[in-house]
């Protein structure tokens, strides 16, 4: 209920307050506006000193987790499960689901193409951020020599923002593992019920370690539960792994969507990249035109 207030009166506050500012001939005699930002640098503040404190947090998390646990073996093996599971499904996602596509797309070998990719996704790894990444693949695309810049700096981003199949991939997992670590015996209408909720994958923020919210709500809507479920200390303890591997899937994404967009792309952009770089080849340098008119 809350929600569905809070973001109307923010906008109509915030168009409200642009109104007010607008007719104010001193500007420098608002008060509101100082007030936010001091109110902005506070919040600022308190979360740089919650993200001093999270690794701290995430020890004890773990540490009462293992401390639960009669059998760590056992334990330390179910976590194992889930990475071998989550990489073998993000290996076979970019292995047949997106070099298969791209080769029926483009009648061409994928591998050639993604050898490109090789620095963007050791971007993504490094990062795990896809927004962060987004120059590094822009330039690996173009390096292609197959995509328009136009087609790349259209897909690109938006693959950043909403192409989240490696969530999309380790959701499920991540929801089934913590069921069945809770004693909970998923159904096949659980099992849709999962993948369906991670149709909520798409609205991921880029940035690293965005998914955890979402892990939570998609198993409480699921199996109709409440806070925070045993063993997802287990869950963030394996995260800063886990979530570079979901960038490099992202990543890989965005780049074969826009191979296979500039191959369906109509052939006059092609057409204008090659005339935009015979035109840039051909001006001269600023050098160049300096040392002619010095020597006239």
């Amino acid at each position: 209920m809350w929600r569905l207030i809070s973001r109307p009166f923010a906008i109509a506050f915030s168009v409200a307050l642009s109104k007010v500012f607008d007719r104010q001939r001193d500007h420098d005699t608002s008060f509101i506006i100082p007030f936010l930002k001091e109110l902005d640098s506070v919040f600022l503040t308190i979360i740089n000193w919650i993200i001093m404190c999270t690794p701290f947090a995430v020890l004890s998390l773990i540490a009462s987790a293992i401390g639960k646990q009669e059998d760590l073996a056992d334990s330390f093996a179910n976590v194992g499960y889930l990475v071998v599971a989550t990489i073998t499904a993000m290996a076979l996602q970019i292995a047949v689901v997106h070099c298969l596509i791209f080769a029926l797309v483009t009648r061409s070998n994928p591998w050639h193409y993604l050898k490109y990719m090789i620095p963007a996704q050791t971007m993504a790894f490094a990062c795990s951020s896809s927004a962060a990444t987004i120059p590094m693949t822009l330039k690996c695309v173009q390096n292609t020599n197959r995509v328009p810049e136009p087609v790349a700096r259209f897909v690109i981003p938006l693959g950043a923002t909403v192409n989240m199949d490696g969530g999309a991939i380790y959701f499920p997992c991540a929801c089934i593992w913590l069921a069945v670590l809770n004693s909970i015996d998923p159904d096949i209408a659980s099992y849709l019920l999962v993948i369906i909720s991670t149709i909520g994958s798409a609205g991921t923020a880029p940035v690293p370690s965005a998914s955890l919210v979402l892990i939570i709500t998609a198993y409480n809507t699921v199996f109709n539960t409440t806070g925070v479920p045993e063993g997802f200390s287990y869950i963030l303890a394996i995260d800063w792994f886990m979530d570079r591997l979901r960038t490099v899937v992202n990543v890989t994404g965005d780049t074969v969507v826009a191979g296979m967009v500039s191959h369906l792309c109509p052939d006059g952009l092609h057409e204008t990249k090659t005339r935009h770089d015979s035109s840039v080849e051909d001006e001269p340098s600023t050098d160049e035109e300096v040392a002619k008119v010095g020597s006239t």
